[in-house]
């Protein structure tokens, strides 16, 4: 079975930094780098580094930064399926400051046209996971949705970045993975405690996957609640933490693990992204994560 990761392609600049700065204040940065990013690539490359056959749709335009990307996710050997846009490969700033800490700030481009995604979602197969994010409209993501549930595929939705979701939406999820901040916005329960807002979001999709960081994940099911832990590791850069967490998770999940196997499985693919740089350039290989967990079971 495949992963098939619907989202946003970015060139990433990247810029290290003491700390970030205040509003009105100039820092000097300590170094600069750039590198193939978005959501959905950096999830793509994750599962295909994680050992599932993966495809990946998504918009570039028609520039050399499109063709950067493009030679990206070929390189991974992900199935790369580009729309080329009239307007210019989406684009992220990354600052990170010691510590790992990152702000973003993401130019949409090519990522937000709508009519160049529209029409590719029809290859989903039964048993295939189909993984999407909101870096991309709403409506590409409601109609890769419904071309997967109609061919019995497992949808996953990263609800990040945080927006509304339409009720028609939220019918078509069968997981939701969501971290704390994204959790409460998500469930309209900014000030709420985090146990209400996960059982809103319960309530409205099958299974709900909560990241928590340093505290592990809380998972949401049929079968009821449980913790999964996390992995103690000292954190270099945690830009691409969630993505690889997600990209990791859904290979599992294709590859026929049950839900918390894979999401143990994706804790521990972040936990390696983060003591390493980079966005999609962190995701550990297949060999590394079995490695890790194997040191660390009893």
């Amino acid at each position: 079975m495949r992963v098939i990761v619907v989202g946003s392609a970015n060139l990433d600049t990247t810029v290290r930094l003491h700390r970030h700065p205040g509003p009105g204040e100039t820092v000097l940065a300590e170094g600069e780098a750039t590198g193939a990013g978005g959501k959905g690539l950096n999830q793509a490359v994750a599962a295909a580094r994680a050992g599932a056959r993966t495809r990946f749709v998504g918009a570039v335009g028609d520039d050399d930064a499109g063709r950067r990307l493009d030679e990206v996710l070929r390189g991974e050997g992900v199935d790369a399926r580009l729309a080329r846009s009239e307007r210019p490969t989406g684009s992220a700033f990354v600052m990170v400051a010691e510590g790992g800490e990152n702000a973003i700030v993401v130019v949409p481009g090519a990522n937000g046209d709508v009519d160049a995604l529209s029409g590719r979602f029809s290859t989903a197969e039964q048993g295939d996971v189909v993984l999407a994010q909101l870096e991309v409209p709403i409506e590409v993501v409601r109609e890769a949705f419904r071309a997967a549930k109609e061919q019995g595929a497992t949808t996953v939705l990263n609800a990040a970045p945080s927006r509304a979701l339409p009720a028609d939406v939220f019918a078509l999820i069968d997981i939701l993975v969501v971290n704390e901040h994204e959790c409460l916005d998500l469930a309209g329960a900014a000030d709420a405690l985090l146990e209400d807002a996960a059982t809103v979001l319960s309530s409205r999709v099958p299974t709900l996957v909560v990241t928590l960081g340093a505290e592990g994940a809380l998972v949401r099911d049929a079968a009821g609640e449980r913790r999964v832990p996390a992995f103690a590791v000292t954190a270099v850069d945690s830009t691409a933490a969630g993505d690889t967490f997600c990209g990791a998770l859904a290979s599992r999940l294709a590859l026929g693990d049950e839900l918390t196997a894979a999401v143990e499985f994706g804790s521990a693919a972040a936990a390696l992204s983060v003591q390493r740089s980079g966005a999609s350039s962190s995701a550990p290989r297949l060999p590394e994560i079995e490695e890790f967990l194997a040191a660390r079971k009893p």
